[in-house]
């Protein structure tokens, strides 16, 4: 499975990054730090799953969730800092076919998500 990671926090970046290449059948496609960036890259490399931050410069995730379903979609779960916290940008997400929310993961003492 191809799975691409959009986040402007390089931390966030590279716990997703850990957590996908954890199992031996995934693989990171791209990775875009805003909404922006991942709506071009869809236009020419739709991967199968997209982890999909909310809050960026540029696009955030609600925007970039609804243009990236209207030309290249794709399977799109949102990865944010806190669910509970930015309740009402998931559920605008998910109103664009996002298809749920979680927490981004943190790394732990020794490096592991």
């Amino acid at each position: 499975m191809r799975i691409a990671i959009v986040n402007d926090s390089l931390m966030a970046v590279e716990s997703l990054r850990r957590v996908v290449t954890s199992v031996s059948d995934y693989e990171v496609a791209w990775v875009a730090h805003d909404g922006a960036e991942a709506v071009w890259r869809c236009g020419s490399d739709i991967p199968d799953l997209i982890l999909m931050d909310l809050i960026m410069p540029v696009m955030d995730g609600v925007d970039a969730t609804r243009k990236i379903m209207a030309f290249s979609p794709c399977s799109i779960l949102i990865v944010t800092s806190t669910v509970s916290g930015h309740a009402s940008k998931v559920f605008q997400a998910m109103g664009y076919g996002a298809l749920d929310a979680v927490n981004t993961p943190v790394l732990g003492m020794t490096g592991d998500a």
